[in-house]
């Protein structure tokens, strides 16, 4: 209590001679809790104001946070093979299972042409029976031509009938085997025409089919885009896509990734198999476990998320893999993710706004002890975004400003 009013009767002093001469205030931390009701120590008037922190042992995680997307490892693309009229789509968002309608087209125009490829195929088929009734007709008199003519020799070697008999038999014989072989080609040809017309059916019931499109596997509806990159706009019912267009897609959920960058100065701390902690905009306090499984091999500029134009910073590509599976996963999502680079039980570490560097390129800090402001070089062996990991220096319990001071 003597120390305090003597340094009560100091501090007035000082200021009744504030006109004369530029005051210098010298205060212990109990005399300021006295006049400020704080912790704050300070060496001269200009630096009162300054805070201070105290040098802490406990756990620190070291760890680098980017923003990234969701997306799924794997999906199915659902594509249009004809040009027929949208008339309902499954939701979007929709979880399906294998089997789930997705999307009805209009069929009426192939409901007639099946009808015509039928059509054709009765006609066929009833040329294939006529021609087929044909051949078999002349293989039988093509077979009594030929049992006449063999039995003719005989008869003309025994004078019963003349040579020129023998010889109109022959020619007989010669032209109905002709006859034969053009009506076979027929059969043929009848056969070819059956076989078209069948697969014309087929075509034709493949395409009304595709009238319903049904899930291939199970996933989450997510709707194609369609038009130029100014102009784009989700595929929609009513609309008739063109052959080969991509409708939507089913993204296998049970495995989803994040897209992210990471930045050329922090590329050394990061590596397959890294942890990350993720965390979703639209759901924040859910925290998803993931892993790095790949990092680009090639650097290139970072798109500003305002301007959408090249910054001069330098990025690169970087997957994490999501190792949970859980419903709130769905990709597009906009995710947060903390890559763990390091992980201290017992550290010692002080606020990043503790540390500064001299003009010699020194890092330093400003230690307050009994009642006097000391600058003090440290080794800094990781930092996060808030706290820096002290290698040697400094102390627990020591006191530091976390702000430069105005004088020493």
């Amino acid at each position: 209590m003597k120390e305090l009013a003597k340094l009560q009767s100091l501090v007035k002093e000082l200021l009744a001679e504030k006109n004369r001469r530029k005051t210098t205030v010298i205060a212990s931390a109990a005399a300021v809790v006295f006049l400020v009701g704080s912790t704050l120590l300070v060496s001269n008037h200009e630096n009162i104001d300054i805070p201070t922190a105290k040098i802490k042992k406990g756990p620190v995680t070291i760890k680098i946070t980017e923003t990234g997307e969701l997306r799924a490892q794997d999906q199915v693309t659902i594509s249009t093979v004809t040009d027929k009229q949208i008339l309902w789509l499954v939701p979007e968002g929709t979880a399906v299972e294998e089997g789930d309608t997705l999307i009805v087209f209009e069929s009426e125009k192939y409901i007639i042409s099946r009808g015509e490829a039928e059509s054709s195929l009765l006609v066929s088929r009833s040329d294939l029976i006529r021609a087929q009734s044909d051949l078999e007709g002349q293989k039988a008199k093509e077979e009594a031509a030929r049992k006449s003519y063999e039995a003719l020799p005989e008869l003309a070697k025994k004078g019963f009938i003349q040579e020129s008999e023998v010889e109109q038999a022959r020619l007989s014989y010669t032209e109905l085997r002709s006859k034969t072989k053009s009506m076979q080609a027929s059969v043929d040809a009848a056969r070819a025409n059956v076989e078209r017309s069948v697969r014309g059916v087929a075509q034709q019931e493949r395409k009304l089919r595709q009238g319903v499109v049904l899930a291939p596997r199970a996933g989450l509806v997510v709707y194609a885009m369609t038009g130029d990159a100014e102009n784009q706009k989700k595929i929609t019912v009513g609309m008739t896509p063109f052959e080969g267009m991509d409708l939507m897609y089913l993204p296998d959920v049970s495995s989803m990734m994040v897209d992210t960058e990471i930045s050329e100065v922090d590329l050394s701390k990061v590596r397959a198999g890294l942890p990350v902690e993720i965390r979703l905009d639209a759901y924040s306090d859910a925290v998803f476990k993931g892993e790095v499984v790949y990092i680009a091999d090639l650097a290139k500029r970072r798109i500003s998320r305002i301007t959408g134009k090249a910054s001069g910073a330098k990025v690169f590509d970087l997957t994490i893999k999501v190792l949970d599976v859980d419903r709130r996963l769905k990709p597009g999502l906009t995710a947060t993710a903390d890559l763990i680079v390091n992980q201290y039980d017992d550290a010692l570490y002080i606020p990043l706004e503790a540390v500064f560097v001299d003009e010699q390129d020194q890092t330093i800090v400003y230690v307050k002890s009994k009642g006097k402001i000391e600058s003090r070089p440290i080794q800094i062996m990781e930092s996060n975004d808030r706290v820096a990991v002290v290698k040697e220096g400094l102390q627990e319990g020591e006191e530091v400003l976390l702000a430069r001071p105005t004088s020493i």
